[in-house]
Parts: structure tokens; sequence; C-alpha cells
């Protein structure tokens, strides 16, 4: 028994669609990866969601390495279970999908209350905790800025009315002038919120974009399968042997 013409291209477009998937999985698995080396400096002002978002993105992947060899070996095998258990479980990672990207969104308009807050906290034990000195250390050198929304915030809430070390233009040259202006131009005086929040939105656009277009190549392979899978069902009770 075979399908038609017409559904053994089907057929042939959803092996290699399924090929495509596997590097997409391959794709999400490396971008988990690359979200933790990018972030992890940052996990400190970022609490636990960011972590958790890389875990999660490699776990997608895995999973769709799983369901591309449901989708490929059904379909070269012609089987109707393996490709409905295809379909379900690509519906169910869509499905999945939608919903992270409607968490995203929500998170996404909380993003500067909440990573303002956190910095504003572990300003407190910043000459107490190395991993969070480290974390605001290498956030001002790297984004040239100082405190949370403002270099001021660290004269309240530091030692002797000091800034970090971090906060200095040149580090060779950054003692303390008039009580007026006790830096003048030797520190860097925007806040770090501000910054940090353009670089994850930044980051936030590239993964959603690659989500979108994950999202649209799902939508066509669970068309493809369903199409292919009806196919061989209703060939299989039409079939009757000579």
């Amino acid at each position: 028994m075979a399908v038609s013409m017409g559904m053994k291209v089907i057929k042939y477009l959803l092996f290699v669609f399924n090929l495509l998937f596997f590097l997409i999985g391959l794709a999400l698995v490396v971008a988990g990866a690359l979200v933790q080396t990018k972030f992890r400096m940052y996990f400190v002002f970022f609490g636990d969601q960011v972590n958790v978002a890389a875990i999660m993105l490699i776990a997608i992947g895995v999973i769709i390495f799983i369901v591309a060899f449901f989708g490929c070996i059904g379909a070269y095998m012609e089987n109707h279970c393996m490709l409905m258990t295809f379909s379900v479980l690509l519906t169910v990672i869509f499905i999945l999908e939608v919903a992270a990207a409607i968490a995203s969104y929500m998170l996404k308009n909380k993003l500067k209350d909440m990573i303002t807050t956190r910095m504003l906290e572990t300003m407190e034990t910043h000459y107490l905790d190395p991993e969070v000195q480290s974390a605001w250390d290498m956030t001002q050198q790297k984004l040239k800025c100082c405190g949370a929304e403002n270099y001021t915030e660290w004269m309240t809430s530091q030692r002797d009315y000091q800034v970090p070390q971090s906060c200095c233009i040149n580090s060779e040259d950054c003692e303390k002038g008039s009580e007026d202006d006790p830096y003048g131009d030797k520190i860097y005086k925007a806040g770090c919120a501000d910054g940090l929040i353009e670089y994850a939105k930044g980051h936030m656009a590239v993964i959603g974009g690659v989500a979108l277009g994950v999202a649209f190549i799902e939508i066509i392979g669970i068309i493809l399968a369903c199409c292919l899978g009806f196919a061989i069902n209703k060939d299989s009770k039409d079939y009757t042997p000579m």
C-alpha cells in the first residue's frame, strides 16, 4: 500500500521539514547556552528568571529533536500513528511557545521596576558578597554607568560615601573633589538600570523573532503531517488486497 503521487510530495516535504526541525532544535540548544553565557554576569540583577529561561530553551531544543524523530520515521514509514503523535506533540510545543511569548511580553512591562529594585537591594551588599561585587563591577565597566538610576545612590548606601572603583572613567585619576560635585567628570554618572534593560530587550527581541519563525515552521509541519496522516489512513481503509 502506498500513498498517491500528491501525498508522496507531501511525504518528502515533511521529511525535509523534519531535517530543518532538527537544525531548529540544535539552534535552540545553542541559544539557551548563549543566553547563559551572555547574561551570566547579570544573574544577580535578574534573579533566577534568565537562568530558568535559558534552561527552558535547551529543554525545548532537546524535545524538538525527539519530536522530529517521530516526524522523520513516521513520514519515511508512512506510519499514521507516528505522524499523529508528531502532530500532537508539535501542537503542544506550539501552545507552550505562545504561552511563553505572552509571559515574556508581560514580564517586559515589569522589567524596569524589577531590575531597578534588585539593583538597589544588591548595592547594600556590594562589599560583602564577592559575586555581587563582581557583577556590579563588570556591569558598570561594560555599560559605562554608575549606580542603579544615578551615581549618588552609591554615596548614600556605601561606606565613606565612596563610589566603587568600577564607576571611574580612569581608575588612576578618581579622587573625590569638592563637596558639591565630589567626582566631577571622573566617573560615569548615568545609572545602569536603563542600559541593562535596553541590553535585555535587544536580546529578547532577537529571541522573539526566532520564536516567531519557529512557530511559523511548526504550523506548516502540523498541516503537512495531518495531510499525510489522513491520506495514509484513507488509503489503508480503501486498500483491498488482490
